[in-house]
Formats: structure tokens, sequence, C-alpha cells
């Protein structure tokens, strides 16, 4: 059996998704400051969840739930229940347990694991934020940034607004995020991927023929000084281990690694 939650009963389930709070993003959804589903077994007393998040999903509670395993199952592979434009599923789960049950919950989809890791900045490296190189201005990401006709401002960045935010708005009032620009152009943009309480978690994007120069060092430093100037006691960070690029902009600018850790992805799109 699965249910669907209303986020009205959202509390219901927080001690079970309490042990992954370090991915903020299921906090996040809990909260209400992140859109996202919640699937039980049991509305009234839930023994185990799964959670669709902007960044992923998460499997919490009791691994050895054969019905909902298999309801689960049903739902996301058999019936699409999460939308055709869920085309990869990645998957963090807790406890490990749940690691033997992936086959059967995600059959006939192979699995994938990738290892990452988990970053936490709580204090800038001295020296940071850097200026940027010449010839290049790092910008605060805002409305007149946005609204700037001058200016020319990837798609992806209004995109990643939406998709974590649920809107550009939305993101506005609670998120922020910083921009480097070069000319008339946002080359490097860092933004909240999502807020929980004292706590929030930026992500790194660079355009491919501006990369190699610290541009991403220089944007995501901004974007942390920014959230530990302005109430936030920490800053996380995910990536995965061979994202050496990401692993050294981290470290860089003053982030510390808190944790590896195991994911697990299944292609949707057959």
């Amino acid at each position: 059996m699965i249910s669907e939650l209303r986020p009205t009963d959202y509390e219901s389930v927080r001690p079970l998704f309490r042990p992954l709070r370090y991915h903020l993003a299921s906090a996040a959804v809990l909260d209400g400051n992140s859109p996202g589903r919640v699937f039980v077994d049991d509305p009234n007393r839930p023994r185990s969840a799964f959670m669709l998040s902007p960044e992923g999903c998460y499997l919490a509670g009791a691994p050895d739930n054969r019905a909902f395993n298999g309801a689960l199952n049903e739902a996301v592979v058999g019936e699409r229940a999460l939308g055709d434009d869920v085309r990869v599923l990645f998957l963090v789960v807790h406890p490990e347990g749940w690691r033997r049950r992936l086959p059967a919950i995600l059959d006939p989809l192979p699995m994938i694991e990738e290892r990452r890791r988990h970053y936490v900045c709580r204090t800038l490296r001295h020296g940071w934020p850097a200026p940027p190189p010449d010839g290049y201005a790092v910008r605060r990401i805002n409305r007149p940034l946005l609204d700037d006709a001058g200016l020319v401002v990837s798609d992806h960045v209004t995109g990643w607004m939406r998709n974590n935010w649920g809107s550009v708005e939305r993101f506005l009032e609670g998120g922020f995020g910083f921009a480097t620009v070069h000319g008339r152009e946002v080359v490097s943009w860092s933004l909240t991927d999502c807020v929980s309480g004292k706590g929030c978690e930026i992500g790194i994007r660079t355009a491919p023929e501006h990369r190699r120069r610290g541009l991403a060092a220089v944007t995501a430093a901004a974007a942390v000084e920014y959230a530990l100037s302005y109430g936030f006691a920490m800053v996380g960070w995910h990536c995965p281990e061979e994202n050496l690029g990401s692993i050294r902009t981290a470290e860089k600018v003053g982030f510390r690694r808190e944790r590896d850790y195991v994911a697990y992805y299944a292609r949707l799109d057959r």
C-alpha cells in the first residue's frame, strides 16, 4: 500500500527523514520551502517513506516493508506516478538496509551506484572572497539583474530557480545567488538550492568557454559570504567523487568534507 501525504501532514514523517537532513532538500520540502511530494505506507502511522525533491529522491524508515516496496515499484516504474518530466531517479537512502531492496523497487531498471561527497562551510578560507579576474565583475542575482534587457542571462539560471523553488519570485523572496559577468553576459552563477532553518545549500555553474579561470570559486565564495553574513550558520555542497573541479572549488574557498555517501541512479526514459 502506498499513499501520498498532504503537505499539512508532513510533520508525521519528519522523524523518518531526520537522518537524511545532511541532504537539506529533504528538510526544505517538509518545511514547505521547496516543492516536493511524499509517499508513505500508512498516512496515520508511517513506517516507510519516499520523497521526491528538486534535488533527488529519498527513501527513509523501515526498508523491510514488502507491501510498500512493491507498491512503490508499481507507482514509480510502472505507472510513472512521479510525472513524465522525471527522467532519472537519483536516490539517497537511510538506513543502508534499503540498498538490498532497491533492485526489487527499481525492477526492471538497472541500478547505478555513485560515490559522492558532502561538504560544509561555516567560515570562508582566509583571502576569500577574492576579486574576479580583469574584465569580470561579480553581481548579486536579483530582479534588476534579471530584468536588465542588455544583459544575457542563461535560461539555466531561471530554470534552476523554478525547479528548486517553484518560481522565480519564490527564489527571489527566500533564496539568493551571485553571478560573474563578462561584458554583457552572465558567465558563472551560484544559486541557493534550498534553505531550511539556519542552513542552506548552493550549487555552481560556469559557461564552458569561461572555465579554468577561477570563476567558479570567485562566484561561489561571494554566495557563501552573503549566506554567512545574513544569518546562515552553514552552507552545504554536494558533488560526485569524480568531479575533481567541483571538489577543488569547494575546498579552495573553505568547504570542509563532512561525509562520503553512496547515491543510486535509475534511468526512467526507456
